[in-house]
């Protein structure tokens, strides 16, 4: 079978910032040898839908593979990947009317049926970890009911089978370097790690908008540090690469897993550096100690609320303390820190928009002095079906429960909007006052 491997546009066309396509290089890796395969990533083709067009029509494939990783960009803006998504498949059907079409990646797992139902050309989905799979469903095209983590046109009717139980982590093929040239992503970045790594999937965190858990499993499953590190110096040393990021849910839990992998990273003594996020109430001296002698350049936090009542609606299962014990820990270690907050929340009140203020300003206080807070990001929350914010805001009627989430949709009361811009305000004058090193008696 001729098979041809297409990564979506999963950023807008054009962004300097670009992600290394981890996990449908390990499904091409999946892939038997005996079969022809052909990739293509329009992240970074010049030209994308003319190298897409012209990869069709040179290879004539039996099957198409489209990877639908980000259903948007996030961060508030109202587009769309899906538009990609919709033109591949009638792209697809024009120039090949008999080939055979499957989706899967992350965005296309969140909205299965949806999407099958918005793009009619594509045949099959898969869902979840189709590396599980991907092999039976080659030697299993004419008989999908056998195919577990597929859905599938019947008759007109979508079909889906049951799931497949999750993967071994650490039988996971190596990446298909050799189809997905590391070399291509590196260059282009210059402020973040374009090279994921898995530590590990699933989360039993089940934090309130968060979809993880539904993505990966509601465990956490574990790769072996010493099989983590591997892959890493692998590619420092065939590729040169020195700067990763975990693309784990959470770096440092569980605390034990967490240090072996720091202390794998330290006892090989390869130059490399690393980013992820991590959770504060997790985050001790010690292991921050440990992560960054193993590397750890930028710590990403992701405390999601500053308010009591904002953790509590979103079941961070933590508290402000947690927060800025954390932000002393690394202005104390000059770790570069990134925090990333979630505001406008349901249910807070115009007290809870002053306590969210007071508390910015205990994290901007903390970090003045070390100079190692290099970004504030501020979003509203974007719902997603079956997370356990939505289900609060449809029971509490602040939802039309037959609204379609498929497209962005955030919560974001219009009276309360001002309250993301004050907060951006605030950090924008501290993070310029610090520049130009003027001290604010306010």
């Amino acid at each position: 079978m001729k098979i041809l491997f297409i990564q979506l546009p999963t950023s807008h066309l054009g962004a300097k910032e670009i992600v290394y396509p981890l996990g449908l290089s390990r499904l091409v890796a999946q892939t038997p040898d005996h079969h022809s395969k052909a990739t293509l990533d329009m992240n970074i083709a010049s030209d994308p839908w003319v190298d897409f067009k012209e990869k069709l029509q040179d290879m004539e494939p039996n099957l198409v593979a489209l990877s639908f990783r980000n259903v948007d960009p996030l961060a508030g803006i109202q587009s769309s990947y899906i538009s990609s998504l919709k033109t591949a498949g009638r792209m697809i059907r024009e120039l090949l009317p008999h080939t055979k079409i499957i989706a899967g990646g992350p965005g296309f797992s969140l909205f299965p049926r949806q999407l099958m139902e918005l793009v009619p050309e594509i045949d099959l989905g898969l869902l979840g970890e189709s590396e599980a799979v991907i092999e039976l469903l080659l030697d299993s095209m004419e008989q999908p009911l056998l195919v577990p983590n597929l859905i599938w046109r019947n008759d007109g009717e979508i079909v889906q089978n049951p799931a497949e139980k999750p993967l071994d982590l650490d039988l996971l093929p190596q990446p298909a370097y050799q189809y997905f040239c590391p070399d291509d992503y590196i260059k282009q970045n210059k402020y973040v790690a374009a090279m994921g790594i898995e530590g590990k999937r699933g989360c039993d965190l089940n934090c309130g908008y968060c979809v993880y858990p539904r993505l990966g499993g509601n465990r956490m499953r574990l790769r072996n540090p010493k099989r983590i590190v591997d892959e890493m110096e692998h590619l420092y040393k065939e590729n040169g690469i020195g700067l990763f990021h975990f693309t784990d849910g959470v770096v440092n839990r569980p605390v034990d897993h967490f240090e072996e992998l720091c202390s794998e990273l330290i006892s090989r003594k390869l130059n490399v550096s690393w980013t992820g996020f991590l959770r504060e109430d997790s985050f001790t001296g010690k292991s921050a100690d440990l992560a960054k002698k193993s590397g750890l350049v930028a710590c990403y936090f992701s405390g999601d609320a500053l308010t009591e009542q904002g953790l509590k609606i979103l079941n961070k299962r933590m508290s402000k303390e947690d927060i800025l014990k954390a932000s002393k820990i690394t202005a104390d270690l000059d770790i570069l820190t990134m925090c990333h907050f979630l505001v406008n929340l349901p249910f807070e009140e115009d007290n809870h928009h002053q306590e969210a203020t007071e508390m910015m300003e205990k994290i901007l206080d903390i970090h003045e002095s070390a100079g190692n807070l290099g970004a504030v990001i501020f979003n509203t929350v974007r719902l997603y079906p079956g997370a356990p914010l939505t289900k609060k805001l449809i029971q509490a009627n602040l939802l039309d429960p037959q609204i379609n989430l498929v497209y962005p949709v955030y919560y974001n009361p219009a009276k309360s909007a001002y309250v993301l811009y004050d907060l951006e305000a605030l950090c924008h004058r501290a993070g310029i006052f610090s520049q130009l090193k003027i001290t604010s008696h306010q």
